[in-house]
C-alpha cells in the first residue's frame, strides 16, 4: 500500500492524505486568527477534492477550544458545502482531554443538521478503524 502524502502543513495544523481512503487533519493550535483557521479548513476541503475522498479524521488534541465563531461557520457553511461538493459523509474526531475543548468540539456534533456519520475517540488507531469500517451506504 502507498504511504501517506502530506498535503499541507503550518504551525497550526498538518493535513495528510491516507491511501486507505481518508484525509487526516492534525491540529496543533487553535490560537490562530479566524481567517487562518478557515483557510486550514479550506485546505482540508481541497485535499478531499484532490484525492476524491469523503472521509476525514480530525485530531483535536490541542488544549484550546475551537472558537465559537468558527464552530458556527463549520455548522452553517463548511460542513454543508463539503457534503455537497465532495460527498463528505464520515468524520472520526480524536479529542483532547481538556474539558472545554472537548465540549466545544462536541457542540458541533450536537447542533449538526446534516446526515454526517461521526464519532469521537481518544485513540487515533481506534478512530481510523471506525472510519474505514464499511457502512451500509458503501
Amino acid at each position: 500500500m502507498s504511504q501517506p502524502s502530506q498535503y499541507f502543513r503550518n504551525p497550526a495544523a498538518e493535513i495528510t492524505y491516507y491511501p486507505a481512503g481518508y484525509i487526516r487533519a492534525d491540529w496543533r493550535a487553535m490560537d490562530s486568527s479566524e481567517t487562518e483557521l478557515r483557510a486550514i479548513y479550506e485546505h482540508i476541503l481541497g485535499a478531499m477534492r484532490r484525492y476524491e475522498v469523503t472521509a476525514l479524521l480530525i485530531k483535536h488534541t490541542q488544549p484550546q477550544p475551537i472558537p465559537a465563531v468558527l464552530r458556527l461557520w463549520l455548522l452553517e457553511n463548511w460542513i454543508p458545502r463539503a457534503m455537497r461538493e465532495v460527498g463528505y459523509r464520515r468524520c472520526a474526531i480524536v479529542e483532547t482531554a481538556d474539558t472545554a475543548s472537548r465540549s466545544a468540539t462536541r457542540e458541533i456534533g450536537s447542533r449538526l443538521n446534516q446526515p454526517l456519520d461521526f464519532a469521537y475517540f481518544e485513540d487515533p488507531a481506534e478512530a481510523e478503524a471506525w472510519l474505514l469500517r464499511p457502512t451500509s451506504a458503501q
